[in-house]
This record gives C-alpha cells, structure tokens and sequence, in this order.
C-alpha cells in the first residue's frame, strides 16, 4: 500500500510539475492558490474529528450552505463529464471519464441525496427547497457555466473543467487528510455522528482515495497532452474557462467559512 502511494504522489508531482501546461495556465496561478489552500478545508477536517459538541454551529450551518449548493450543480457537472467523454480522442481517457462519471453516480451522487434526508430532510428532487437552503447566486452561476462549457465547448476547454475542479480538490484533500480522519469516515470513532461522518467522507475517500488520485491524475495528464496538441485560438477559449472556473471555485469554497 505504501509503495502505492508513493506512486501515485511522484506521479501528481510529475503530471503538476512547474514546466507542465496545468501548472502554467491552472495550478500555480494566484486563484487557484487562493483555493487549494483556502483555510476552510482544514477547518473541515478539524470539524470531523472534534466531538460533536465541540463543532462551532457557525460552521455546521456553512457546511450545510455549501454541501446544498453543491449538489445543486452536480447534475450540470455529470453532464459535462459526459461530453468530456464522448469528445475525448482515446479510448484510454474515454474508459478513465466513464469509470469516473459511474463513480460520481453511484457514490458522491448518491451520498449527496442520502445526507441530504437523513440530516436535514431534504427531499433531494424539490428544487425549491434545495435551492432556498443552498446559495442561489453561486450555484446558478456554476450551473450556467458548466452548461455553456459542455455544450459550446472543445475537448481541451472541457477536460480543463474537469482537471482544474477534481485537482484542486485532490490538492487540499492530500492536505488535510489523516488517519484520525479515515477513521471516522470509516465508521471506526464511538459517538461519531452522521454530520461528522459526513465531514470526514468528504476528505476521504472521496477527495484523497487512491482511485480518486487515480483518476485525477489521469485528467490532468489529458490536459497537458491536449494543451500541447490545441491550436492558438482553443488556448485561448480554455483559458478564459480556466480564469472563470478559478473564479467560481473560490466563491464556492468561501462558502465555508463560518463568518
């Protein structure tokens, strides 16, 4: 296992290294800086493993604001997973998008309807009251985004999308996560509550699993080679994607925080 990791972590290095396309125009950029590092996370994964009383009620709500405003958007982003999949120019990336989209579907999808009952009674298919939970302005802001994308966009302006939202999580979730936290996402903690277990699944598995930096990997690597392979006017297209998807994470992400 630990020979797997150590793996995986040279190759996120390697596939975001200075002289890379990602790192250029994506991940040493001031915004997404300003994201992957955001202090929200690490306030997340402290909340996961703090007692229950102990969780500030300021973050509970903010956590609520912010997971409700995800799930709004996430059939937008399955959408445009979909499209990154059928205009993707290998089988190799077209398996890796598929496996990844089935993924989304049977588990991120599926955790974000449960908890939504289960914690708040939610009921997941009332738009209405999704969307009076949720934080309007943001979600309909990345909703019409990621359909423009999807629709109008090129395989590089699509994969960017993907790339730039799943290696920024991938990048804080490698940050926070320990052992501590696997633990209570595991089920492993006494007197965990499902708000904690919830705090903590969102670290791991699904932002730091191997599969997941797997899969990562694998969109950022699609990036750099399709980067390298687009014409002047795509880079152009994809990188105002890329401004405006930083822009959209960093809102989404300050949604957090409890102030």
């Amino acid at each position: 296992m630990a020979d797997v990791e150590t793996d995986l972590r040279a190759r996120w290095r390697a596939a975001t290294s200075a002289e890379t396309p990602y790192a250029r125009v994506v991940f040493d950029t001031a915004l997404a800086r300003a994201v992957r590092d955001h202090d929200n996370w690490r306030a997340l994964s402290e909340a996961a493993v703090r007692d229950d009383g102990d969780i500030d009620e300021s973050f509970r709500v903010a956590f609520k604001r912010y997971f409700v405003t995800d799930y709004v958007f996430v059939e937008d982003f399955i959408d445009l997973l979909a499209r990154a999949l059928a205009s993707a120019p290998t089988f190799a990336i077209k398996a890796r998008l598929g496996t990844f989209l089935n993924q989304l579907l049977e588990g991120e999808a599926t955790l974000f309807r449960e908890s939504l009952r289960a914690l708040w009674n939610i009921d997941a298919d009332d738009a209405a009251s999704v969307r009076a939970i949720g934080d309007d302005d943001v979600a309909t802001a990345m909703s019409t985004f990621l359909r423009r994308v999807a629709e109008d966009g090129d395989w590089l302006s699509r994969v960017a999308v993907v790339a730039v939202a799943e290696g920024l999580y991938l990048s804080w979730g490698l940050r926070v996560v320990d052992d501590d936290v696997r633990k209570v996402a595991s089920g492993l903690v006494d007197r965990a509550s499902a708000e904690r277990a919830l705090y903590a699944k969102w670290v791991w598995p699904l932002h730091s699993s191997e599969e997941f930096q797997r899969a990562v990997c694998a969109f950022v690597e699609a990036f750099n080679d399709a980067w390298r392979d687009a014409d002047d006017d795509s880079k152009t297209r994809c990188e105002a994607v890329v401004r405006e998807m930083l822009d959209l994470e960093r809102a989404f992400t300050e949604l957090l925080s409890s102030s």
